[in-house]
């Protein structure tokens, strides 16, 4: 596990999750689709995102993803965050605090 930026963080933690367990939206692309909303800057609305998913190639209806959040269990999110933190603690023993801040966005 070789981790230079935090995509590539970001790519491991989601390579783990299935593409095939919801037949519309599976789980690699609903969370895909949260980290892309919560981590771009220039997103201020969920239309913006799904602007910006639509026009590049993605085909999401906001309506798909909106039932998806009311259906969705949480657990993924929560497994997401331990798997990440434990990603920085190995991060931050092997290189230090400043290469770990210096790296996230």
């Amino acid at each position: 596990m070789k981790f230079n930026s935090f995509p590539g963080i970001v790519k491991f933690l989601l390579k783990d999750l299935p593409t095939n367990d919801y037949p519309v939206l599976n789980s690699r692309l609903f969370c895909s689709i949260w980290f892309a909303g919560i981590l771009d800057k220039g997103i201020n609305s969920l239309r913006d995102l799904f602007y910006q998913l639509n026009h590049a190639g993605i085909k999401v209806d906001l309506s798909t993803f909106s039932k998806a959040n009311k259906t969705r269990d949480p657990q993924i999110f929560m497994h997401l965050y331990h798997n990440y933190c434990i990603i920085l603690r190995k991060l931050i023993l092997k290189r230090g605090w400043f290469y770990v801040l210096l790296m996230l966005p």
